[in-house]
């Protein structure tokens, strides 16, 4: 079996338990589910794959936001009750209790924040530094990497309040190291491997 999980920038790819990023999509021989936020990427990766099967049709999830996006879902789904994160392009906070998904919020990612600030002075375009929050900045490269990173620890800490954190996507990791939570690197991979076996029940 191969999972795919179509992005705004990669297509991410499960198989057998391992996971590796595709720039363009190929055929795959094999059983394949899919998940997609790119309605380009979907067309072209289905004229390799015709035979994917889209799980956004197939997902049960307890929600009363209109118009979450499938990647949120996925990552949401094996969380009973916790904070997910989902840092990439963008950051996506999400609030589970009980198994139902209280709502969100999506802020901008680590690397938009840096490209907002090149935008607005070229003195303000650099790559962040190292950060310490518990001591106020003391250069540019601290203000703007405190001010950056800072706003969405911030805004983490301020929903989960006593609940566990689970933090996923290509700044996860990173984020982790600000962020009282748990990494787990195939979360998304998960929920759509639970949604699957609950269509097989």
């Amino acid at each position: 079996m191969v999972l795919a999980d179509i992005g705004n920038t990669n297509i991410h790819i499960w198989e057998d338990g391992k996971t590796y990023n595709l720039k363009t999509p190929k055929k795959f021989a094999r059983d394949i589910y899919y998940i997609s936020v790119n309605e380009k990427k979907e067309k072209e990766f289905l004229k390799f794959n015709p035979h994917a099967v889209n799980l956004r049709k197939k997902v049960i999830f307890d929600t009363s936001y209109e118009g979450l996006g499938i990647d949120r879902i996925m990552a949401c789904k094996t969380v009973n009750d916790g904070v997910v994160v989902d840092a990439g392009s963008a950051v996506t906070i999400d609030v589970m209790q009980n198994g139902v998904h209280l709502g969100g919020v999506i802020m901008p990612g680590i690397h938009a924040f840096k490209e907002a600030f090149g935008r607005i002075s070229d003195r303000l375009d650099m790559n962040f530094c190292e950060i310490d929050f518990n001591k106020l900045p003391q250069n540019t490269c601290e203000a703007v990497s405190f001010g950056s990173i800072g706003a969405i620890v911030l805004m983490i800490n301020y929903l989960k309040k006593n609940k566990k954190v689970y933090l996923t996507g290509g700044d996860g990791k990173f984020l982790s190291r600000f962020v009282d939570g748990i990494y787990i690197k195939d979360l998304v991979f998960r929920g759509m491997i639970q949604t699957i076996k609950e269509l097989k029940d």
